[in-house]
């Protein structure tokens, strides 16, 4: 007994690609004439990221730090970022470690140079690229007395290898 497969067929399928992002659920956003939405704007390069292949939870933090940036400084179109509002946003991340503060810097610079790319920012330079968030490096305590004797006592000094790990390990 032989059951029959429906052939598929190219024209049965269906596939229309799309560059347009998703509608936003926000209908009552008024927004300049000429001037891009950020929600929207984060919407399109959050596609072209996703194309470009980075990860989902790449894309999600991307997006969440970008999102809280935008809250913060209450934006509603990319013509409002400017120099002063991405300070002040800087500013309030004072009570955070500064690799978190790092980290969250190169989030949103790296979005605002893709709207930049996207030509969105008119008449500005790149003030971001400006910025420096200095983070120091942490170093590792020393080892002790009693930590190194516990070292040496593990180590096999019959081989030259055993014994030459020894002499660096003492110099």
């Amino acid at each position: 007994m032989s059951r029959k497969v429906k052939e598929l067929r190219m024209e049965d399928v269906v596939f229309k690609p799309t560059l347009q992002p998703k509608k936003s659920e926000k209908k009552n956003v008024v927004q300049k004439s000429d001037s891009l939405s950020i929600l929207k704007a984060i919407e399109i390069v959050n596609r072209q990221m996703q194309l470009q292949g980075l990860r989902h939870k790449t894309l999600l933090t991307y997006t969440q730090t970008m999102q809280k940036y935008v809250a913060f400084l209450k934006l509603e179109t990319v013509d409002d970022i400017n120099k002063e509002g991405f300070a002040n946003w800087l500013e309030s991340l004072n009570h955070l470690d500064k690799t978190t503060q790092a980290n969250r810097f190169r989030f949103v610079s790296a979005i605002l140079t893709r709207f930049y790319d996207n030509g969105w920012f008119k008449d500005q330079v790149k003030f971001w690229k400006d910025t420096r968030i200095k983070v120091d490096k942490k170093v590792k305590k020393a080892a002790d007395v009693k930590e190194l004797e516990i070292l040496l006592s593990l180590i096999d000094t019959t081989s030259w290898i055993g014994w030459r790990d020894v002499t660096v390990c003492c110099e």
